[in-house]
C-alpha cells in the first residue's frame, strides 16, 4: 500500500468481492470528515448486498455501513468535531435538502444513502472513509470518555433498528412481544424490549438453538420457540392462553416466517419487519390478516433513539457486548463475510479491527 492508497473490501458485482488497494478518501466539501476506521461489524445486509440482493448497486463500491472511526480530517465548515475525536457513525448519510430527505425518507437520499451500499457513499470495510454532512444531528456520536468502541459499535444500526421494529409495533409496558430470527437485530429487538420498552412476554424464535439459550442467559427472552424441533403454532397457543402475541418483530426476511409472524399475532395486533428480503416478490397470507385487522409495518430505521441508547449504555442500563462473539482484522475480512454469513462457529457478530500490515 502506498501514501496515497489504502486497503479496503470492495464489491465488483455479486458473489465478487475482494480486499483490494484502493485510493485513499478526500474532503469533497467543507462539511466533510475524514476518519481512521477504529472497528467496523459485518452485518446481514452486507451479506445480502455481497450476494448481489440489493438492486442498483454502483460496481466497484466499497462495502460496509458499521463502523467507528478515529477522525484524521475536518472540512473547513465542520465545527462540532475535532482531529483525533474517536466516534461511532451512523450507517448512512443525508443532505436533508433532497425530495426524499424533506419526505423523511433519509435512506433514500439523492445525494447520499447508507454507506456501502446502493447510494452514493463508500463504505467504512476499509481503513479510512469520508463521512459526509458530519455537523448534521446524529450522523456522528462521539464516544463518551470511559467508553469502547466495542461498547457503542451496535448502536447506529442494530439497536436503531430494533428500536424502529418495536416502535413500528407500538407496543405498550406489559404486552406480549415475539421476536422470529435472533440473529444480531432480533437479539437487540429482545434487549430492547425487555430493558427500555417494558415488555411483558418476550417469545424468541429461531432454528439456532445456540441463539435461543444466549437470549436465555442474558435474561432477554422469557420462552423460545425452534421451528427445527417444535410446533410453532401450538407453542404459541400455549404460551399466549390461544390468543397470540401482541405484536411481533420479523427480522429474517422469508415468506416462512413472514407466515409465522402473522400466525403467532393476535387479532388486532401488528406484525412489523425489519428485513431485507432476498426474494423481491413474497407471498403473504393476506386474507388471515384482513380476517384478524392486523397491522402490517416495515421500512429501514431512520436512527431514532441512538443518544438515549448510548446514554443508558454508559450507565450500564444496556450491554451488548454478548453479542459480540467474532473479531479479526480487515485482511480476515472474507473469512468474516463467510463465517458470519454461513452462522458457523457459532457467530453472532464478527468484529473488524484495523488492517495489520
Amino acid at each position: 500500500m502506498s501514501a496515497a492508497t489504502m486497503k479496503a473490501l470492495v464489491y465488483q458485482g455479486p458473489n465478487n468481492f475482494s480486499l483490494m488497494d484502493v485510493p485513499m478518501p478526500k474532503i469533497l466539501a467543507p462539511t466533510d470528515v475524514i476518519g481512521k476506521v477504529t472497528l467496523a461489524a459485518v452485518c446481514s445486509s452486507d451479506i445480502h448486498m455481497a450476494q448481489g440482493d440489493l438492486p442498483n448497486t454502483p460496481t466497484p463500491r466499497i462495502m460496509g455501513h458499521e463502523f467507528c472511526i478515529e477522525i484524521t480530517e475536518v472540512g473547513s465548515d465542520v465545527k462540532k468535531f475535532k482531529v483525533g475525536d474517536r466516534c461511532v457513525v451512523k450507517p448512512g448519510a443525508h443532505c436533508e435538502e433532497c425530495l426524499m430527505c424533506r419526505m423523511g425518507l433519509v435512506a433514500l437520499c439523492e445525494n447520499g444513502g447508507v454507506f456501502g451500499s446502493n447510494g452514493k457513499l463508500e463504505g467504512g470495510h476499509a481503513e479510512y472513509v469520508r463521512v459526509p454532512w458530519a455537523d448534521q444531528e446524529n450522523q456522528l456520536h462521539k464516544i463518551p470518555e470511559g467508553m469502547s468502541e466495542e461498547d457503542i459499535i451496535l448502536a447506529p444500526d442494530m439497536l436503531a433498528t430494533a428500536w424502529f421494529g418495536i416502535a413500528n409495533t407500538q407496543l405498550q409496558p406489559g404486552q406480549s412481544l415475539a421476536v422470529i430470527g435472533v440473529g444480531p437485530v432480533g437479539l437487540s429487538t429482545c434487549l430492547l424490549a425487555k430493558k427500555v420498552f417494558g415488555a411483558g412476554k418476550v417469545i424468541a424464535v429461531d432454528i439456532a438453538q445456540y441463539r435461543l439459550d444466549l437470549a436465555v442467559k442474558e435474561g432477554i427472552a422469557d420462552y423460545v420457540i425452534n421451528p427445527a424441533t417444535d410446533d410453532v403454532a401450538q407453542k404459541f397457543l400455549e404460551i399466549t392462553g390461544g390468543l397470540g402475541v401482541d405484536a411481533t418483530v420479523e427480522t429474517t426476511g422469508l415468506e416462512t416466517t413472514m407466515a409465522m409472524a402473522v400466525s403467532a399475532t393476535r387479532p388486532g395486533g401488528i406484525v412489523s419487519t425489519v428485513a431485507i428480503f432476498s426474494d423481491m416478490l413474497v407471498k403473504l397470507p393476506l386474507v388471515e390478516m384482513i380476517v384478524k385487522n392486523q397491522q402490517l409495518k416495515m421500512g429501514i430505521q431512520v436512527n431514532d433513539g441512538v443518544p438515549e441508547m448510548i446514554d443508558l449504555i454508559k450507565q450500564g442500563k444496556l450491554d451488548t457486548k454478548f453479542m459480540l462473539t467474532h473479531r479479526a482484522p480487515l485482511n480476515d475480512i472474507i473469512n468474516g463475510y463467510e463465517v458470519f454469513g454461513k452462522q458457523q462457529d457459532g457467530c453472532i457478530k464478527w468484529l473488524v479491527t484495523p488492517f495489520e500490515n
